[in-house]
């Protein structure tokens, strides 16, 4: 809600340079680019920081293609973070060291899809859509005391994921999203929810939400 109050306040301030008007022949308001920012959180994972840019086209009055290409900062899952909690607890009490083992999955997606706009025109215009891409995970085990142990922690305890122990890996994502859309003259504000599946993780699957707020060029 506060998200969208923003969105809807910075377009409204902005004087709006072409007067509104449906999308049609003769009429340059076809695509976009816009940066966004957000955070990514699920049941599987903790909330962290996501940044992605977006470069969208519109197919016609109703229907947009785009290509978003994000940042996730750490989408390691809860699993994982309470068995580096159970080891780093029992690795204290058997070498009398204090260990604070912690993980970080650094994901990268670029999704290519499609939405549909029931309202095509006006200044607010919501949106559904969906799409298909790829996840690059890349995963660091780490000490404070001892540095990156990934590979150690692995092959010595059998924490952690052996596709995921010494490089990164590529997996299929599909991704759902809805949203709304502010449009004032070549301003462009979203300010959306999008859900996020890959596949092929260890023989499981990884999901997580994200919500984005975005803020962009349209020619």
């Amino acid at each position: 809600t506060s998200l969208a109050a923003v969105g809807f306040v910075l377009v409204c301030a902005v004087p709006p340079a072409f007067p509104q008007q449906p999308i049609g022949p003769g009429v340059r308001d076809d695509g976009w680019v816009s940066g966004i920012a957000g955070t990514a959180f699920g049941s599987q994972t903790q909330a962290n920081a996501t940044f992605a840019v977006e470069y969208g086209d519109d197919i016609d009055s109703h229907a947009q293609a785009y290509l978003t290409l994000s940042y996730f900062e750490n989408l390691i899952t809860q699993d994982l973070r309470d068995d580096l909690a159970q080891l780093s607890a029992n690795l204290t009490a058997t070498t009398g060291i204090p260990w604070n083992l912690h993980g970080s999955d650094r994901g990268v997606t670029l999704v290519a899809g499609a939405r549909y706009l029931p309202v095509p025109t006006g200044l607010i215009r919501p949106y559904v859509g969906g799409g298909a891409g790829v996840i690059n995970l890349d995963r660091t085990i780490a000490d404070l005391r001892v540095g990156e142990v990934t590979t150690s922690v692995l092959n010595e305890f059998g924490v952690g994921s052996l596709s995921l122990a010494t490089k990164a890996i590529t997996r299929p994502l599909i991704e759902a999203s809805v949203g709304v859309a502010f449009y004032n003259g070549p301003v462009y504000v979203d300010v959306g929810y999008r859900y996020k599946r890959a596949y092929r993780i260890n023989s499981n699957q990884l999901g997580f939400s994200q919500g984005v707020f975005g803020i962009g060029y349209r020619f």
